[in-house]
Parts: structure tokens; C-alpha cells; sequence
């Protein structure tokens, strides 16, 4: 009977005991599974995350490249741009100098001594020289078409800039020192509406002129030409 709680307490212990080693063994199996899973990922995050850093350093590196090109390119376009409102600049000054040969629309006025004197108008009759052009006509009809916005002028294919002296001589007129005479053809290249509605208004040169007896005409072009100066 003695023998037989022995035993019984013997294998109780035993079970015990075994019971306690393989809850052990199962946590430390856990705990290094547990272990091993934490590492896993801790070493997959990693490279993940030093793939990334490779990845945005490439492309800070591309933007930075894409934002050096656009900064050139943007320079150069001021460039472009600033040469263009030069080189605009530059023509402008061109052709108010009469530099530059200048083609486009415009008007073609004649004045012309009116050497019959039929004209029986009491202004032309109190003195025979209204019949004539005199230096002031010519003057005045170019001031006109300055202000209609002419972009080139002549006279008898004289190129007239801001500088160019027009003047009486006597009986001769003189662009520039140069003798001009009778007929005058006065050429200008801009808007030919323009340029026609204001040498044509009333109380203009053209129309006073025309009381006076001189010889005018007025002529809308489609096509001028107008020499540089010389």
C-alpha cells in the first residue's frame, strides 16, 4: 500500500515536472519565433526604406536638373525677348532717321504752282504769289501727316525725317539744301484712310490751298516706296 503511494507520488512528480519542461520549451519556441518574425520585418523595413531614400534622392536630383534647364531656358527666352524689343527699337529708330527703306500704304499728295492764274477766287487774286507753293505749304502738309500717323515721308523722293530743314531760297525751295520745285509729290507710307481724312478735313492745308488756287491732289496707294536717306 506504501509502495503503491510512492509510486503514485513519484509519477505525480514526474508529470509535474514534464508538464513544466514542455510549457518552457513551447515559450521558448514562442519567444524565438516571436524573435525571428520582429527581426524578419526589422530587415525587410530597411531595405524598404532605403529603397525609397535611393529612390527620392534620384528624383530630387532629376528636379533640381529639370529646375537648372528651366532657369536656362527661361534666361534664354529673355533674352529673345529683349534682343526682339531692341531690334524693334533699333527699326524704329531706323526709319524716323530715314535709315531704313520703308514700304507699305499710304497717301501721294500733289501740290503744284498754278502758273495759269485762272483761278478768279478773291483770296489767290489780292496777291498772284498764292498761286505758288511756298516752303510754309509744305511744311504744314507734312506736320499733317505726322499727325495722321505717317511712318516715312518724302518730297520729290527727299526722305523727310525729324531733322530735315525745309526752306525758302528766293523762289526756290530747299529740302536739306537741296533745290526741290513744282510739282511737289509728297509721299507717305501708313494708314491710307488715315493719313487721307486728315489732309482732306476742312480748314486743312489741302483745303485752304485749294482757295488759294494752288494745284492739289490727293491719292489713296495700296503700295509705296520711299527711299532711305542718302
Amino acid at each position: 500500500m506504501v509502495n503503491s503511494k510512492k509510486l503514485a507520488l513519484s509519477l505525480g512528480i514526474l508529470s509535474i515536472i514534464a508538464t513544466s519542461c514542455i510549457c518552457m520549451q513551447y515559450r521558448i519556441t514562442k519567444a524565438a519565433n516571436l524573435d525571428g518574425t520582429i527581426y524578419l520585418t526589422d530587415t525587410n523595413l530597411k531595405k524598404s526604406v532605403l529603397q525609397w531614400k535611393e529612390k527620392c534622392s534620384e528624383a530630387n536630383e532629376k528636379l533640381d536638373k529639370s529646375n537648372k534647364d528651366l532657369e536656362q531656358l527661361r534666361k534664354r527666352v529673355a533674352d529673345i525677348q529683349v534682343n526682339e524689343e531692341l531690334n524693334k527699337k533699333i527699326e524704329k529708330y531706323e526709319d524716323i532717321l530715314g535709315l531704313t527703306n520703308v514700304k507699305g500704304q499710304g497717301v501721294r499728295v500733289t501740290l503744284a504752282d498754278n502758273t495759269n492764274k485762272k483761278n478768279t477766287n478773291s483770296f489767290a487774286s489780292i496777291n498772284t504769289s498764292n498761286y505758288l507753293v511756298h516752303d510754309g505749304n509744305l511744311i504744314s502738309v507734312v506736320n499733317e501727316l505726322k499727325a495722321g500717323g505717317a511712318e516715312a515721308i518724302s518730297i520729290n523722293d527727299k526722305r523727310i525725317t525729324d531733322t530735315t530743314a525745309i526752306t525758302c531760297a528766293g523762289n526756290v525751295i530747299q529740302v536739306n539744301g537741296e533745290k526741290v520745285g513744282s510739282p511737289f509729290i509728297i509721299k507717305a507710307i501708313g494708314s491710307k484712310d488715315l493719313l487721307y481724312g486728315e489732309l482732306s478735313k476742312n480748314g486743312g492745308t489741302i483745303y485752304k490751298l485749294k482757295k488759294y488756287g494752288v494745284v492739289t491732289e490727293i491719292k489713296k496707294e495700296d503700295y509705296i516706296e520711299i527711299q532711305k536717306d542718302l
